[in-house]
């Protein structure tokens, strides 16, 4: 009887090792808790939706990263494809478009950013970081040559604050649309990743490029369409982004490219590729906006949240790596 419990207990415990969404839930139960006792305010669903809005755009750009880091790549020109989209938008929308018209050119302008930093890397093989560090510079110096250093808002009362406009309620707890969109955007591409061939392939490439190749998988194609759902997705997110802060500057989501891939490395991807949930996406993007919260609320300086932020990334990294070295120790 012991022995067949040791043996379940074993088989749990190395089954649970492989689920790298478990840590960062752990984490999220630690630091709720902990923000918790720092204030009440954290018991309350209403103030959590609040406080979460800001960092949905983010969220929904660490989707898509989640695919390409999955595929042993990286896109740091995110927050600057968020920035000209919502730019193009707003500039068009006072050219004289209709907001509604001026949005699927915003779109259309993340889709061409994501085909260009495709191109680069899938069919002339350069490598992912090196080009999108060029292209997120590139990218968002276009946005400052359109509108300079100066603001572009007064856009319609329907699109300003649609993050405030109310799906449904729960007490007191408004669930709006950019809150829905990233719940039904986490779905469809958790079933995309997680449970058709694209996704598949996705994780043949990260795992090992060559094997793939030989594998008949289209690489270059796959790499390519990656790079254009990051552009979509990211020109959808600033042009929430606009609405939320009802203008457009040249600097809007300045130096947020590191948040997003902390948010999806903290969800257990691993940065050489080959592994990505993005149950564990999601789980992280509530962990940092929980922290963050918790750590504005205690007043802690931007240099010690970054130290904070930088510490639960590297507990993140680390934890399953030791649970697997034990597990392997223990098999041996």
């Amino acid at each position: 009887m012991s022995t067949g419990a040791s043996r379940v207990n074993k088989n749990f415990w190395k089954e649970a090792s492989k689920r790298r969404e478990l840590v960062p839930f752990a984490l999220l139960i630690v630091v709720l808790i902990v923000s918790m006792s720092l204030s009440s305010s954290f018991r309350d669903l209403a103030y959590l939706l609040r406080t979460s809005t800001r960092y949905m755009e983010l969220g929904m750009a660490a989707l898509t990263m989640t695919f390409i880091i999955t595929a042993g790549m990286i896109d740091l020109s995110v927050p600057a494809v968020m920035c000209c989209s919502a730019t193009v938008t707003a500039l068009f929308f006072h050219a004289g478009l209709p907001m509604g018209i001026a949005i699927v050119f915003g779109i259309v302008t993340g889709a061409a950013c994501g085909a260009f930093n495709g191109l680069l890397i899938a069919y002339l093989n350069l490598p992912a970081m090196i080009v999108t560090i060029g292209t997120m510079n590139l990218i968002r110096g276009i946005s400052q040559i359109f509108i300079g250093d100066k603001s572009l808002g007064s856009f319609p009362k329907w699109f300003n604050s649609f993050e405030r406009k109310t799906i449904f309620t729960i007490g007191d707890a408004n669930f709006g649309i950019t809150l829905l969109i990233f719940l039904l955007v986490s779905l469809c591409f958790y079933l995309l990743l997680h449970r058709t061939g694209f996704g598949r392939k996705v994780f043949a490439i990260g795992a090992n490029e060559q094997a793939a190749i030989h594998s008949g998988v289209n690489t270059k194609r796959v790499k390519l369409g990656l790079f254009i759902m990051s552009g979509v997705v990211s020109a959808a997110a600033g042009i929430l982004t606009m609405s939320r802060l009802f203008l457009v500057r040249y600097d809007m989501h300045l130096n947020t490219e590191i948040d997003v891939v902390i948010m999806v490395l903290l969800g257990g991807a691993d940065i050489n590729g080959g592994r990505g949930s993005i149950l564990g996406t999601v789980i992280a993007v509530v962990l940092v906006i929980i922290l963050k919260t918790g750590l504005i609320v205690a007043n802690i300086t931007s240099d010690a949240q970054m130290f904070v932020m930088g510490l639960i990334l590297l507990v993140s990294i680390i934890i399953p790596n030791i649970s697997s070295l034990v597990q392997e120790l223990k098999d041996k």
